[in-house]
């Protein structure tokens, strides 16, 4: 029999049984919510088990199970924090739990909790069968690989027939830095994986100057799918992780390619079994010292320095033929300023592409001079590949773009510096000035990006919006940094160092940049005064304590990022008055610190991710603040905006917005909603079932989650429908959205390269025609997804098309289509430049008919399935 009250209420108030049952079943549902977020987990880690098996196997994951799994690691947190809300709600009951003191605080609780309970359980109820999870497809290749390694093809040819020989299981490689060693071992990955029947696991990991055994042992054990949770790895012991390694290699014929080693590293410590005649796996190393080759095995190779045919063939492909072919005399100091690089690859690739553009024989003659004259050393790199180098950053000669070079050494070894992010650095630090243009000092920044990439002093990332620096080119930026050697503790680099605490220093009054990323130090455990640091950049650490700031009286630059543990920033934070930069993303910071308000000189706040954030009411005295990202953070508020509307100099800005009143408010201040760059929309009903997008033309990304709007708003009359409205905007990305029917307003997204639609169920037309004629005209010019680089589309049943006509698609290089089963074309022009450079996945048979006006043939996605490779169109 149940509970008498609620016979009761079903009885005298059967309308209000409904909505009052959030309130009656707290109890059980919380329960239920803990029992299914436990067994969600388990079979979670489940899956991706099976999943990196079936991957080592050669197969390709099935997008339905990354998205799957996807959805399980948003899902935790969210529930995590529902979990710490009920004892709260939970003290709130009376009346044996079917009545609350606080009824609407409760109800909209137990209402969550009943949603999300709900999601966990559609969760378990989709778990992938473990035979679904992947299917055949190419061995995954190594990002960014070296696509032909010109004048190397020798020493691979002989390092990998010695390699293959039955008695060789360890092989060193060993060389100069920049001679090309970490391009062999790349290419040595790749012949290992085409050869996929062979060996059972391929795993290659970066160890560096300080071997970091924790830090392999991690990136091993993430490759072999022996952990899903950072923090359940990190809970073991240094030795059990190396008996879990070792117990699933153990059973494994493995290559294990170790790059970049200073020292012997204790293979067994790190748990990978010695290869043996037994079970005939390898490991290769490369260092640059020969010593570490014999400490480690018996058997090594020398990269030697290339040929001087080879060494020209590599110039010649890095400088311009018109250039070389220009003037006689030119073509002849050429081969003087090749041989000058004395046959190291590195050195040969950013000089040639230094000397790219130079047209005049002076220019060249110049360079000769320079690299014939000598140069100081330095202990770590060899003097002659710095002096080398160092003419590429002479040649910059610009001071602004020289000192944007020294600063990226501030970054850890082999690190994506995001661009946007390193720019803003710049402008904070004073390197680069705009004259109080923000978009002139931003346009300024991605030129000396620019040229920096042109002269291979920094390398593009393939996909991301990001660049990185060869560790030998950042030992160069150090070296110069710290005036050549000579002030070393100006220019304080320790990243990935192992760190558990502050390093020492001599000298805190020289120190005027310090970078301690990526350690483990838990307090800024500094005693003396550091009075002319500018730069601190202490993220990706353990820190629970940062009230060392305050001897820091010159910080221009506070960056904190990533510290998962720490949870306050102390009062002492008002003392930086000269701050510009503080970033404090993702870290579990509840309370900004009421200090923050006397920080008037900040015009950078990075506060996103951090999913603990209250209000943020204190920024409201930051009147220079000119960035604020609060992205995935605390939810904007009424108060937010009050507070925002008082940022006169505020330029950009990211948001997540949860209620329908707060954005509309939002919009509603032209100023506000112009700086939006980010906007994340969760979890509500559009008023009058519409959102206007009409001042937000800064937007670069934007995110719409679980809400419920029936059509996206722009003012096509201004401005005039011919005119790109939406220049900047990137990434849009709209899951379980009720009521949507098209987004027929991506026509005004120029510059679109990643679309993501997913189970909304009223998508019929991504772009609709009849919407397009009536509000351009039938004659209109604007053809859409010009830089489009990807589009998923997932579980839209009613999605008919995406476009009514064949387009271009110049950029585009993965259509992903699951459950779309009315999804009859893929709108793609025949005559397409990089038809043969698109990645079709999970597009069936049956979504797609034969039309001679589209040049996806029905063979051409049979062949696709069949090999996963690119279909040839």
């Amino acid at each position: 029999m149940g509970n008498p009250f609620a016979l009761i209420f079903e009885s005298i108030f059967p309308t209000l049984v409904e909505h009052a049952k959030y309130i009656f079943a707290l109890k059980d549902n919380l329960k239920a919510l803990i029992n299914a977020i436990l067994e969600l987990e388990a079979s979670s880690a489940d899956v991706v088990r099976e999943v990196e098996i079936q991957e080592r196997q050669g197969l390709q994951r099935l997008e339905i199970v990354g998205l799957w799994i996807n959805r399980v690691e948003v899902i935790g947190p969210k529930v995590l924090l529902l979990l710490e809300g009920s004892r709260v709600e939970l003290r709130r009951l009376s009346m044996f739990g079917y009545w609350s003191d606080d009824f609407e605080s409760t109800y909209r609780y137990g209402e969550k909790v009943s949603e999300t309970l709900d999601e966990v359980k559609t969760l378990l109820s989709t778990k992938p069968p473990d035979e679904t999870v992947a299917r055949r497809g190419l061995p995954p290749h190594m990002e960014g690989l070296t696509q032909h390694p010109v004048g190397l093809e020798n020493i691979l040819e002989e390092t990998w027939e010695r390699l293959m020989k039955d008695k060789v299981g360890i092989l060193g490689l060993y060389g100069m830095g920049g001679i090309g060693k970490t391009t062999i071992l790349e290419q040595i990955k790749n012949k290992f994986l085409e050869k996929g029947d062979e060996f059972d696991e391929v795993i290659s990991v970066v160890v560096s100057q300080d071997v970091q055994i924790d830090r392999i042992q991690k990136e091993i054990g993430k490759r072999l799918g022996l952990f899903v949770s950072d923090t359940e790895w990190e809970l073991k012991t240094q030795k059990e992780k190396a008996e879990l390694i070792r117990m699933f290699l153990a059973r494994k014929r493995f290559v294990m390619l170790l790059d970049d080693i200073w020292k012997k590293v204790e293979l067994e410590k790190i748990g990978i079994p010695l290869p043996s005649l037994a079970n005939r796996s390898k490991v290769v190393f490369t260092t640059r010292l020969r010593k570490v080759c014999g400490r480690m095995g018996p058997d090594d190779m020398e990269v030697k320095r290339l040929e001087p045919e080879k060494a020209w063939e590599l110039f010649r492909q890095k400088v311009r033929a018109d250039t070389l072919e220009s003037d006689v005399k030119i073509f002849e100091l050429a081969r003087r300023v090749c041989g000058r690089c004395k046959g190291l690859p590195l050195a040969l690739t950013v000089i040639g592409e230094t000397m790219a553009c130079k047209m005049m024989v002076h220019e060249w003659q110049h360079a000769v001079d320079v690299l014939n004259s000598n140069a100081a050393g330095y202990p770590e790199v060899e003097e002659e590949i710095l002096k080398i180098l160092k003419f590429s950053y002479d040649d910059l000669k610009d001071e602004t773009v020289q000192q944007c070079f020294q600063y990226c050494a501030l970054f850890p070894e082999d690190d994506l510096i995001e661009q946007q992010m390193l720019v803003d650095y710049w402008i904070c630090e004073g390197i680069i000035d705009g004259g109080g243009d923000r978009e002139k000092a931003m346009n300024l920044g991605y030129n000396i990006i620019g040229i920096l990439v042109s002269v291979s002093l920094l390398m593009k990332h393939e996909s991301r919006q990001a660049v990185i620096m060869h560790d030998v080119v950042r030992h160069m930026a150090q070296w110069i940094a710290s005036n050549f050697g000579k002030e070393e503790e100006n220019f304080v680099v320790k990243t990935g160092a192992g760190l558990h605490q502050m390093p020492v220093v001599r000298d805190w009054n020289a120190v005027r940049r310090m970078s301690l990323q990526n350690n483990k130090i838990r307090n800024i455990s500094v005693t003396m005064d550091c009075p002319n640091l500018t730069t601190l950049f202490l993220g990706r650490n353990r820190l629970v304590n940062v009230s060392g700031v305050s001897l820091m009286p010159k910080l221009v630059v506070l960056d904190l990022s990533g510290n998962t543990r720490l949870s306050q920033v102390p009062e002492e934070v008002s003392e930086l008055v000269s701050l510009r930069f503080l970033s404090l993303a993702r870290t579990l910071v509840q309370d900004l610190p009421m200090g923050l308000r006397k920080l008037i000189q900040l015009r950078h706040l990075d506060l996103d991710f951090m999913l603990r954030l209250g209000s943020i009411s204190v920024i409201s005295n930051l009147l220079n603040l000119e960035t604020l990202n609060i992205y995935l953070s605390t939810p904007l508020s009424l108060e937010s905006i009050d507070a925002l509307k008082l940022l006169e100099n505020l330029q950009v800005l990211s948001v997540s917005i949860t209620k329908a009143f707060v954005l509309e408010r939002l919009l509603s201040i032209p100023k506000l909603a112009s700086c939006i760059e980010g906007l994340h929309l969760d979890g509500f009903e559009a008023i009058n079932g519409t959102v206007s997008m009409e001042f937000l033309a800064g937007l670069h990304k934007l995110e719409i989650y679980e809400c419920r709007i029936s059509d996206i708003i722009v003012d096509w009359g201004n401005p005039t429908p011919s005119e790109v409205y939406f220049h900047n905007l990137k990434s849009v990305s709209i899951s379980s959205v009720k009521g949507l029917k098209d987004l027929t307003w991506l026509l005004s997204a120029s510059s679109l390269t990643t679309l993501y639609v997913g189970r909304s169920s009223e998508m019929k037309e991504i772009i609709s025609r009849e919407k397009a004629v009536g509000i351009l005209g039938e004659k209109h010019s604007i053809k859409p997804f010009a830089n489009l680089k990807m589009i998923r589309l997932y579980n839209l049943e009613k999605l008919k098309s995406i476009y009514w006509e064949p387009l271009p698609f110049p950029c585009l290089t993965e259509v992903s289509v699951i459950k779309c089963p009315n999804l009859k074309v893929i709108p793609f022009k025949k005559e397409s430049s990089n038809r043969n450079q698109i990645s079709f996945k999970h597009v069936e048979e049956d979504q797609i008919i034969k039309d001679p006006t589209f040049s996806l043939a029905l063979w051409d996605l049979q062949h696709f399935r069949s090999s996963n490779r690119h279909p040839t169109l």
